[in-house]
């Protein structure tokens, strides 16, 4: 009887802890998953004139800019490039297109390119390139 006891405290010892284990792992697995960064997206026209939306947003922790920007505003993309948001874009021959800044600065990289970090300010204005 004392055999039996014994054996039936060891199991329920075994299984106690690896229930603990596997519930640290999903918990851990679960934080990674559900990492978020928080973004600010600033949509104008005539840098800065007038000012189209302002949209703050808690994101999953690495995606890029044009996963952002397509999952929350009507864009057209362009091969890497947004060339019309919310039905503004360029009538034909029009020197006109969508330039972005993180953070206040300018740009060097497509949509696709940039990774959203924790922060950012982006802004998306559509003006003249002449």
């Amino acid at each position: 009887m004392k055999l039996v006891k014994f054996l039936f405290a060891m199991i329920l010892t075994v299984g106690v802890l690896f229930g603990c284990d596997s519930a640290d792992v999903d918990s851990n697995n679960s934080a990674t998953e559900q990492a978020e960064v928080q973004v600010e997206i600033i949509i104008s026209v005539e840098n800065g004139e007038d000012i189209i939306a302002t949209e703050a947003l808690a994101i999953e922790s690495g995606k890029n800019l044009m996963e952002v920007m397509e999952e929350n505003f009507d864009v057209v993309n362009n091969e890497g490039f947004i060339s019309a948001i919310n039905g503004i874009e360029p009538e034909d021959g029009e020197p006109y297109a969508w330039f972005y800044t993180i953070n206040g600065e300018h740009a060097m990289s497509g949509a696709d390119d940039y990774i959203i970090e924790d922060g950012d300010v982006i802004e998306f204005d559509f003006h003249s390139w002449e």
